[in-house]
């Protein structure tokens, strides 16, 4: 058996690591167990010069259970702050991380994780929210140390620029280290808060240096510092790079001008209440609309909600200032629901504010407002560019409730601000950013690259596209250059931020600027491997220490290459004969067998003739043609010609409707029809209701009505609010009174329980096939293959979505690509035998649909017409799980991985013990009477934040005859599975 792999959460909720890291370690009933894997020891390292900071964390992570562990860490950045260094142990030794593609470098971290060995990975998840996976921390004391770096500019407070460092942490760190060192700075940094009484700054040499060291401390203040500006500063830094170029990044001090604008009269607020709408901070909202209606005092306001639908909210009329009908309006709102950007509508009012994370869970952005739209956040967790990218286009602003102060930025809404327009054409200038107009607030970064040792930049200020005041920068090669500190990596970052607002037309530019600069990006992650052979092996530059030993292993050709398996196709070649030959197998049941008496001769020879005739059917054989029969017949030395005409005429009779294999694809459409009236039975599919055990069940039993049960929901919401199956047992009990709507809002708040987590959405997509919702099966199947495309899987899923979206030739196209794939030899082989059930979705779909598809690409070797009475096929979210399926017929021989063909023609495909699934059953002619339907939850590797596994099963009944008859079963794996308990699940009946 696999080691247990749980997942602990670390959050850092608020900005710049604001919370100690909270390690949530998922038990096994969806809640969280908090003290097996503590934060050992911090170190935070700050470098700060000329208003721009380098941080470096180092944590080490303790795992006191007893059972290996995968670690992951997700945390939100600062708008504009990517991570620009990460570093894992290795050997006891850190390792720093290099650019890797990142689909790349999740099937390389999977691949190499089911070797149990030590990959490291990094990478930007939705919004500006960055993850590390790490595996494994061993148990009973073992240690991980992880460290990541980013590069900050400071914000501008009034005179002075701020440095600042949350450290309100709620509970004692064993080991705690902060040091911070400020350089070419003639006065002492101003501490306006301190974590500590020792920490003071020290003048050595040209450094200020303030540190402490701490044996289980728990700070109880922020670090606050502050430099004095004079009015007008300007701090260039520059970088010398090849080619007579450098590198620099201008600070420059300028007064944000603002000019009157005219106010709307008729204002409307779209107020994002899905779930994740929760955790945004309402009071600095509320601060801001406060400032907002202090100067537009008289207007009407139109409330509109936004979550999985967009709806109506009530009008009000603000006068001489007078909000609080709406205040007390909008602090009663009710958050449910995922986030569906892609429900935006067009609305009347002269200007928009739009209150959002910016992250849209349940569907893609449909942008149709016209109306100047404000984009407001202030969640930690926010999707920055998605945010800018709706003001840009729209003619708005974006205001950073988050990391601004609310009385500053309602001056966005209230004037129009002075805006950088660009700077004038410089021949020793190139790549200036930002490039695109941006508005100033107190001060303004400006970044680029110099041809040759000295310019002047003159740059341009202006309200809308009129240039009204232009400012100079001097740069000088020789007296601003600065050791020691990575410019091109300040330049590369506000480059990668400007490219990812057009994320999608500039996606090739965002991997080449990630992969010099090491940057993580939405198409890039930072990863590390074990050893050299694992960077050779999969083709991966490795960092500067192994970079020789690299060199001379591929100088030496000793590289062992990653084995892939470059398609599936040969084997789904020979799977087909194998069903083919199944299909034609006769599985009737063996005649009884009795004494045989004793008879004259004459009639002697006519049983002989008969015997005959029976070996030509006998059962577990492969049928025979009418003129294989016959000369059987025809040379027996006892028949007469009498006999053998009966004969004939008998065999010819039973041969009606037999056809040969193969015909049908190339007859066409009609003899596919005529194969499948031969199999078409009367049958019922009887579903179980798999009734959660979840001692919150209890809540519901007496509620009948649908808001009854929205309210109980909501009213115990709170203690169950990260618990997926939550959502998951609620949104049923909707489902099961017709309450579709209510339903999917609940059960779409599962999409904004995390960020880019497959196991979530395979979740989502079951249920919403179940409930018939399938554009947005569609949709989460689209994403779940975004991030995974790796996975045969994510395909089949996608493709089983498109065909219930009626896209039959998407569907075809998408299951033949798992056909044609490459693979890793490790994923390959936790997918064995996929092709089975491949085979016949494929084979479905030109059976039912032949006329509506393009068959000119599919190898004509894998089509054949394969009709059958019942198919079951099980699917589950998790990889490194096993769960088995077993079907029971009437004459009560279960069909299970260890019995996988039954007397009556019962089929099992392959025993998955890992991966996704699925396993598939076939009956192709069903006898009467009852089949049962089970599943057994074998073993399950692992527990994490998507709860526990969830299992789909599609039960069909004359399956690819062109009346099959599907039904659906979705439930979550129940606690008891975890006891030893070996009974089986019971999901469904047949009755034929």
């Amino acid at each position: 058996m696999k080691n247990i792999c749980l997942t602990l959460l670390l959050f850092f909720p608020i900005l710049y690591w604001a919370q100690i890291p909270i390690i949530e370690t998922p038990d096994k009933k969806g809640g969280f167990e908090n003290n097996k894997v503590i934060l050992q020891k911090l170190n935070i390292e700050t470098k700060i010069t000329g208003g721009i900071s380098t941080n470096v964390i180092t944590m080490v992570f303790r795992n006191n259970s007893n059972r290996l562990m995968e670690g992951r860490l997700t945390f939100p950045l600062p708008e504009g702050v990517n991570v620009s260094g990460y570093a894992l142990d290795i050997n006891g030794k850190l390792r720093n991380a290099v650019p890797v593609e990142k689909e790349k470098a999740k099937e390389v971290f999977e691949t190499i994780q089911k070797r149990n060995v030590d990959p490291g990975i990094l990478e930007k998840v939705e919004g500006n929210n960055f993850r590390t996976r790490i595996y494994p921390i061993n148990a009973n004391g073992g240690e991980r140390t992880v460290q990541i770096s980013y590069n900050y500019e400071l914000k501008k407070q009034g005179s002075n620029y701020q440095y600042f460092l949350p450290l309100n942490y709620s509970t004692q760190i064993p080991e705690f280290s902060i040091k911070t060192s400020v350089f070419q700075n003639a006065v002492s940094p101003q501490l306006e808060e301190k974590p500590d009484g020792s920490f003071n700054f020290v003048k050595n040499g040209n450094v200020w240096v303030a540190e402490t060291h701490k044996l289980n401390y728990k700070p109880t203040q922020n670090l606050k510092i502050n430099f004095p500006q004079t009015d007008g500063n300007q701090n260039v830094l520059i970088q010398k790079a090849s080619d007579n170029s450098s590198y620099f990044l201008a600070n420059l001090g300028v007064d944000p001008k603002e000019k009157a604008k005219k106010l709307p009269n008729k204002l409307a607020i779209i107020w994002d209440n899905s779930l994740s709408g929760l955790k945004r901070d309402h009071a600095k909202e509320w601060s801001l609309l406060e400032e907002y209606f202090k100067v537009n005092k008289n207007l009407s306001v139109k409330i509109y909600f936004l979550n999985n639908t967009f709806d109506e909210g009530k009008s009000f009329k603000i006068n001489e200032g007078n909000w609080n009908e709406l205040k007390s309006y909008l602090s009663q709102v009710t958050y449910d629901g995922g986030t569906d950007f892609g429900q935006l509508k067009s609305v009347k009012e002269d200007e928009v504010l739009f209150f959002t994370d910016g992250l849209s869970s349940f569907g893609d952005l449909k942008l149709t407002l016209k109306n100047p739209v404000y984009t407001i956040s202030s969640s930690n967790n926010a999707n920055f560019n998605q945010l800018k990218f709706i003001s840009n286009k729209t003619g708005g602003e974006f205001l950073n409730l988050s990391e601004n102060d609310p009385k500053k930025e309602v001056r966005k809404l209230l004037y129009q601000s002075l805006k950088f327009i660009g700077i004038e054409n410089n021949s020793s200038l190139t790549e200036v950013y930002p490039s695109l107009s941006q508005t100033i607030s107190q001060d303004f970064v400006l970044t680029g690259i110099l041809k040759g040792n000295q310019t002047t930049i003159k740059v341009l200020f202006g309200y809308g596209n009129e240039v009204t005041e232009a400012k100079a920068i001097s740069l000088d090669v020789n007296k601003q250059s600065v050791k020691d500190w990575e410019i091109s990596q300040f330049w590369a970052q506000k480059k990668l931020n400007e490219l990812e607002i057009f994320e999608k037309q500039n996606k090739n530019e965002i991997k080449n600027i990630s992969r010099q600069f090491g940057l993580v990006s939405n198409n890039m992650s930072l990863m590390v491997l074990e050893n050299v052979q694992d960077y050779v092996r999969y083709e991966i530059n490795p960092p500067s220490e192994l970079r020789e030993e690299y060199n001379q292993i591929v100088k030496n050709n000793q590289a062992q290459k990653d084995v892939r398996v470059n398609d599936l196709m040969a084997k789904a070649e020979i799977m087909t004969e194998n069903l083919k030959k199944w299909w034609d197998t006769d599985f009737e049941k063996k005649p009884k067998y009795y004494p045989t008496p004793k008879r004259s001769k004459d009639t002697a020879r006519v049983m002989d003739i008969q015997e005959v005739v029976v070996v030509g059917y006998s059962a577990r054989t492969e049928k025979k043609s009418v003129a294989s029969a016959s000369s059987i017949v025809v040379s027996s030395p006892v028949a007469t010609p009498s006999v053998q005409a009966n004969v004939v005429q008998a065999l010819e009779g039973r041969a009606q409707g037999i056809s040969i294999r193969g015909a049908s694809s190339v007859q066409g459409d009609s003899k596919s029809k005529e194969i499948a009236e031969t199999i078409i039975q009367k049958g019922k599919i009887t579903t179980i209701d798999v009734k959660s055990d979840a001692a919150y069940m209890k809540f519901f039993e007496s509620a009948k009505k649908s808001e009854e049960i929205y309210q109980i929901y909501l009213n115990n919401r709170k203690d169950y609010a990260e618990t997926p199956q939550y959502y998951f047992d609620v949104a049923q009990l909707f489902f099961k009174i017709d309450d579709k709507k209510t339903g999917l809002k609940v059960l779409s708040s599962i999409a904004d329980l995390d960020i880019e987590n497959e196991e979530l959405y395979k979740l989502l997509a079951y249920k919403l096939k179940q409930a018939e919702v399938y554009d947005k099966e569609l949709w989460i199947s689209k994403k779940v293959l975004e991030w995974r495309p790796f996975d045969p899987q994510s395909y089949r899923d996608y493709a089983l979505a498109l065909e219930d979206n009626k896209d039959y030739q998407g569907a075809l196209d998408n299951l033949y690509k798992i056909l044609n794939q490459s693979y890793t030899r490790e994923m390959a082989n936790r997918d064995n035998g996929i092709e089975e059930t491949i085979i016949m979705e494929i084979n479905e779909l030109i059976s039912n649909h032949r006329n509506e598809l393009d068959l000119k690409n599919i190898n004509p070797k894998i089509i054949a017409d394969l009709p059958v009475n019942i198919r079951v096929v099980i699917n589950w979210n998790k990889d490194n799980i096993d769960i088995d399926l077993w079907v029971t017929d009437p004459n009560n021989e279960r069909c299970m991985y260890s019995h996988k063909s039954t007397e009556i023609g019962g089929r099992l495909s392959d025993d998955f013990t890992g991966g996704f699934g699925p396993e598939q059953f076939l009956l192709k002619k069903a006898i009467k009477g009852k089949y049962k339907i089970e599943t057994n939850f074998f073993n399950e590797n692992q527990v994490s934040v998507a709860g526990a596994t969830a299992i789909m099963a599609e039960v069909f009944i004359n399956y690819a005859s062109g009346k099959q008859e599907r039904k659906i079963v979705v439930f979550q794996n129940k606690s008891e599975a975890d006891t030893g308990n070996r009974d089986g699940v019971l999901i469904g009946e047949f009755e034929f």
